[in-house]
């Protein structure tokens, strides 16, 4: 190599002081002297550890440039790929790692370059190129076994081969086999720092556990990845420190980006986006990196799900730019993308999409293979292009294919059931677009197309509650011997094939061991025969035992099927409201069903039911100043959704709702069949009885799902419980709160079980002590409680907890299982409404006011999920236990989900803070009229207590007939 010369010393110097500073810049040489490679490396080890990864390379590649590099040739290059590989430069990270095979190395180093290459070609979709250095990983790996090094490094390096086999399955599309070399690597690792604790704070920690964490999250783990997070953000929290990585951060913050989106906690998202933009920007060469561009995508993922379509149409195009900027930088990584060419054909240019998609439709084929998500998914959303560019016949060919086979991939192992919020969307803006062309057709009377979009409709609600239902039918369906025994041996088969598949897993993802060749393929065969025995155990199932089958894989259940399950009088109305319109479906016990197209987008019907529930739900409640019905609005909802199909329910006494979107968060029974002028009353709101609400024609009950009918209506479904009713109510939250609740002139007015908390603190900091000061006393529900336990004869000592004995420990230890109504007459917390609470809870007893030990006084949703009920409903008279989120807009809450999970056939629950003298009022009504006609449904008691209440005064100058008193109560669940 050339010696520089002296004018190249000073130019280095300028160098460096422009990019670290003048201190940092007399690290690297003196005036006089020309700079050595030590003290290159060492300003390269500051820069680093400031996060200036490009004075970082400049100076590295300074190094490389001085003579007698030869010795420190490997580490430089080492550090040379580290850098490239954290900015997102992945082809110089490759070229880099080329370099640093060829400089002299041990065997035993040779496996680091090796896994990193594998990665970042599987990253550049350079399958052949990671295929074959795979192959020489494997091959370098039995050499290395052979070694001297083998029992103290060996661990050490297995987890780095897992980790190049997780990062290639990653790419390949197959998450479930990369989640489990992710794990191996993990492992490994682990048991490598037992002999090797100078690897603490590895990067190797921090890419496979970010690797596990987009693994999970993708096959629909949210709740496991929660968890993981936490160990994932330590583990990157110990390679800053202990290796001076600050840009190891860049491989977390977009993963937990993603969670966080997933979780529906956009904001947060975006913050963890906006950190990892802000480094590489930060860091120099942010415009050539495919990390950065990545982050353009996902940020416009964002927009796509918040509806800002132009918006990431913006960050789509702007990073096309960067990818087409790179040029061989940005390896056979495209520069357009589905969600690209889904944007344009949102925002009106389905001739580009559609010529978008195709290109990508044949690189997919040659990259992955039919059992991958990838490969299905391009096709799906070329079938949405060729629909909207007038090609029905070839997008229905297109999506009749497509869509079953993404179910399928989607959906996974039953107990994969957290889709996410992009997942869900994605997949629904799928199944929407198909259910619009099958729409067209049943418009046109097409029964067979109508019953296809009607199915279409119900797997895109796709909730947890649907699995919910089934899970609670099938715990209390195995009565038969014969089934009890087939279902045992179908789970023991599941859980021998998970644990056989794991080990061969482990196994294969460390490496090729020529010894293990006969042991593994015995255990794949041994893995082969449990599949079939599985898959004959099912198909017996489905032969004996066809419900509890449909359990197990529920399928979509069309018009004929549900129309079977009606019994006469009951009529099904179906609701699913698109992004451009919305379809319903009128299904009635017997007849011909109807159908109809309202051209009323989801948004639009969402923005006037949040008008309707501003009269229901106002934020300020007096009596003399409830705010005007707009009963207009109202009258406008029943004309565009429920008149069009009426000739199909107008002779039933019950509806089965099943509502989607925000049209969940709507009783259907305010609104108003025909127009309705008030004339002024005595009282006031006493006018509002005379309005013709739909209440008045039907009772009306609601079903997440269809197909949680069939469920529902199992004739084993009765339960067995052999006491009525018990009930949790009149918690001690604090005795400041109950002293002053308890002060003369404390109870006047309409009382409203209501909360105004401050909102939680962000996720992952400290979490506070629940402060029990915060939630209003509610003691009028100590006699709702006892009033409705009288109605049903329950017995005041044994089945009323009242005041301290409404305590958390009292719940889970009481054998709930024993009663047919189980009632909770509290405050119920959405997830982040209280500070230090982070999942709905049902807020119970203040342990430190009673004495509680081992317990916070929170019924939390996961708590709830460990009950065993066999309840007929479950009430929940608390604030707002029927609000779906913001993002799933279901029909109930998370606590809803939950206690669905643990037994429930019903719920009844409340849409809005209830006033808390009518709540008791009606519920008590409700259980009186159930037990005085037995022979009639539950949704039949609710309507009868709901109108009694309508013509009821409160004896105070107002009357109960403003639908905010008697229509908070949704039945949800088995109605009958």
């Amino acid at each position: 190599m050339k010696r520089r010369s002296g004018h190249g010393v000073i130019q280095r110097l300028l160098i460096a002081a422009a990019l670290l500073g003048p201190a940092a810049a007399l690290a690297v040489e003196s005036s006089s002297a020309p700079p050595t490679v030590e003290a290159l490396l060492t300003a390269a080890e500051q820069a680093r550890t400031g996060g200036k990864l490009e004075a970082e390379q400049t100076l590295l590649e300074q190094a490389l440039a001085l003579p007698g590099t030869d010795d420190a040739s490997f580490d430089i290059y080492e550090r040379l790929r580290m850098n490239f590989a954290d900015r997102g430069n992945f082809v110089r990270a490759i070229d880099a790692g080329e370099r640093q095979l060829k400089a002299p190395h041990n065997h035993g180093q040779g496996i680091g370059v090796l896994t990193s290459l594998v990665s970042l070609h599987a990253v550049l979709r350079q399958m052949d190129s990671a295929r074959q250095r795979l192959a020489d990983l494997d091959q370098l790996l039995q050499r290395l076994r052979r070694g001297k090094n083998w029992p103290q490094r060996g661990d050490w390096w297995q987890a780095q081969v897992a980790r190049a086999r997780a990062k290639y399955e990653t790419s390949y599309g197959h998450p479930e086999p990369a989640a489990q070399a992710f794990r191996t690597c993990l492992e490994m690792s682990t048991q490598a720092l037992e002999k090797n604790p100078d690897k603490e704070g590895s990067l190797l920690f921090v890419d496979c556990g970010a690797g596990l964490l987009g693994a999970l999250i993708e096959t629909g783990r949210l709740e496991t990845a929660e968890a993981w997070a936490n160990e994932l953000l330590a583990s990157a929290n110990r390679t800053v420190e202990e290796k001076g990585r600050p840009a190891a951060m860049l491989r977390v913050w977009p993963t937990l980006g993603r969670l966080a989106a997933e979780q529906g906690r956009m904001a947060y998202a975006r913050q963890l986006y906006g950190r990892a933009i802000a480094v590489l920007e930060g860091s120099g060469g942010g415009d050539s990196s495919l990390r950065l561009a990545k982050l353009w995508a996902q940020l416009a993922m964002l927009d796509m799900v918040e509806g800002q379509w132009p918006a990431a149409l913006q960050l789509h195009r702007k990073r096309e730019a960067a990818i087409r900027a790179l040029g061989r930088d940005a390896g056979n990584v495209g520069a357009i993308s589905v969600e690209y060419a889904y944007t344009l054909l949102r925002q009106g240019s389905p001739e580009a999409a559609e010529a978008m998609l195709s290109r990508m439709i044949s690189v997919r084929e040659s990259v992955f293979d039919q059992n991958s998500v990838p490969y299905w998914d391009v096709r799906a959303f070329h079938g949405l292009a060729l629909a909207a560019v007038g090609k029905k016949s070839e997008a229905l060919t297109e999506l009749r294919s497509a869509i079953p086979k993404m179910l399928e991939l989607i959906r996974g192992e039953r107990a994969s059931n957290e889709s996410g919020v992009l997942r869900t969307a994605r997949l629904n803006w799928l199944l929407e677009g198909y259910l619009g062309l099958l729409a067209e057709l049943a418009d046109g009377g097409d029964l067979a197309a109508m019953d296809e979009a009607f199915r279409m409709a119900d797997i895109a609600r796709g909730s947890t509650v649907q699995l919910a239902l089934a899970a609670s039918a099938s715990r209390t369906r195995i009565a038969d011997p014969g089934l009890a025994e087939l279902a045992r041996r179908e789970q023991d088969l599941q859980h021998e094939i998970g644990a056989l598949a794991d080990a061969i897993g482990n196994l294969t993802s460390r490496g090729r061991v020529t010894e293990q060749d006969k042991v593994i393929a015995d255990m794949r065969h041994n893995l082969a025969a449990l599949r079939d025995e599985q898959t004959k155990a099912l198909a017996e199932i489905e032969r004996r035992f066809p419900d509890y089958a449909m359990l197990l894989a529920p399928k979509p259940v069309g018009m004929e099927a549900i129309q079977k399950l009606l019994k006469p009088g009951e009529a099904v109305i179906s609701i699913y409201a698109g992004a451009e319109q919305s379809y319903v479906w009128a299904i009635p016990a017997q007849g011909v069903p109807r159908f109809a197209i309202a051209r009323l987008s989801g948004e639009a019907l969402g923005s006037k039911v949040a008008s309707l529930r501003k009269a229901l739900d106002p934020d300020v409640v007096s009596a003399a100043k409830l705010p005007a019905f707009p009963y207009e609005l109202s009258h406008e909802l029943f004309s565009k959704l429920l008149a069009p199909v009426e000739p199909a329910w107008q002779a039933a006494q019950e509806l089965i709702v099943i509502p989607h979107g925000r049209f969940a968060q709507l009783p259907l029974a305010i609104l108003t069949t025909a127009p309705f002028a008030p004339r002024p009353a005595k009282r006031d709101y006493e006018e509002m009885a005379a309005a013709p609400w739909l209440i008045k024609r039907v009772a009306i009950s609601y079903l997440p799902a269809a197909v949680a009918m069939p469920a529902l209506r199992g004739k084993s479904n009765k339960s067995t419980a052999e006491r009525a009713f018990v009930g949790f109510g009149d918690p001690i939250f604090s005795a400041e709160a109950r002293a002053k609740a308890a002060a003369p002139g404390a109870q006047r007015g309409i009382q409203r079980r209501s909360l105004n908390i401050a909102p939680a603190v962000a996720p992952r900091e400290a979490a506070p002590l629940i402060d029990f000061r915060l939630l209003p006393p509610l003691p009028d529900t100590a006699a709702e409680i006892t009033e409705i336990g009288k109605a049903l004869s329950a017995d005041g000592e044994r089945d009323v907890f009242l005041n301290r004995r409404a305590a958390e420990s009292v719940v889970k230890t009481t054998k709930l299982s024993a009663y047919r109504v189980v009632m909770f007459a509290t405050h119920g917390l959405m997830n982040g409404e209280m500070p230090g609470l982070y999942q709905p809870a049902l807020a119970l007893s203040n342990p430190a006011e009673i004495g509680e030990q081992g317990e916070d006084g929170m019924l939390t949703m996961q708590e709830i999920l460990d009950l065993k009920l066999q309840a007929d409903w479950v009430v929940l008279s608390a604030c707002n236990s029927a609000a779906g989120g913001s993002q799933n807009g279901e029909s109930v809450s998370g606590l809803g989900r939950a206690f669905f999970y643990a037994g429930a056939k019903s719920l009844l629950v409340t849409n809005w803070a209830v006033e808390t003298t009518s709540a008791r009022l009606l519920t008590t009504a409700v259980f009186r009229q159930w037990a005085d006609t037995p022979n009639r449904s539950r949704a039949y008691a609710l309507q009868q207590a709901s109108l009694g209440l309508m013509r009821q005064s409160a004896g105070s100058g107002f009357s109960y007939a403003h639908p905010m008193f008697w229509a908070p109560y949704t039945l949800v669940g088995d109605g009958g």
